[in-house]
């Protein structure tokens, strides 16, 4: 029996209920802020907020966007950002990882990263199609 990835909705969902349970609030955050941009909570750190719900990573050379722009709106990732993120970056990360292992959160890293990286797929798929659709061909 083959894995298959989460799909998009049974993510915003697991999200919801997170966010539904004080213990898991900060969880939640970090866990949409995996979904929504398709990096590990390690690579996360020391992010800053850019326009359009963009984030500057430090040793990324181009900003990172989020595949669903309202998944950042949705989750309200800018305003439900915990407070001083720095200083508790280290705490929160164990969390999300002890959060899975102790299946609070039913889908782990993988399985997100997974969603992403497939979803980015399609998503570049479907732009070079229509880019280079027949039907914008020029008839000799």
């Amino acid at each position: 029996m083959t894995h298959q990835p989460p799909v998009d909705q049974r993510i915003v969902d697991e999200y919801f209920q997170l966010i539904s349970h004080r213990k898991t609030k900060d969880v939640a955050w970090l866990y949409a802020m995996v979904a929504t941009y398709g990096l590990k909570p390690e690579e996360l750190e020391g992010f800053t907020w850019e326009p359009g719900f963009t984030i500057c990573i430090e040793n990324r050379k181009r900003p990172v966007f989020p595949l669903h722009p309202q998944w950042a709106f949705l989750f309200e990732l800018q305003e439900k950002q915990p407070r001083d993120l720095r200083s508790c970056w280290s705490s929160l990360c164990s969390s999300l990882y002890r959060a899975i292992a102790y299946q609070d959160v039913e889908m782990n890293i993988t399985d997100l990263l997974l969603a992403h990286g497939l979803r980015k797929a399609h998503y570049k798929n479907f732009k070079q199609q229509r880019t280079f659709s027949p039907a914008y061909a020029v008839a000799s």
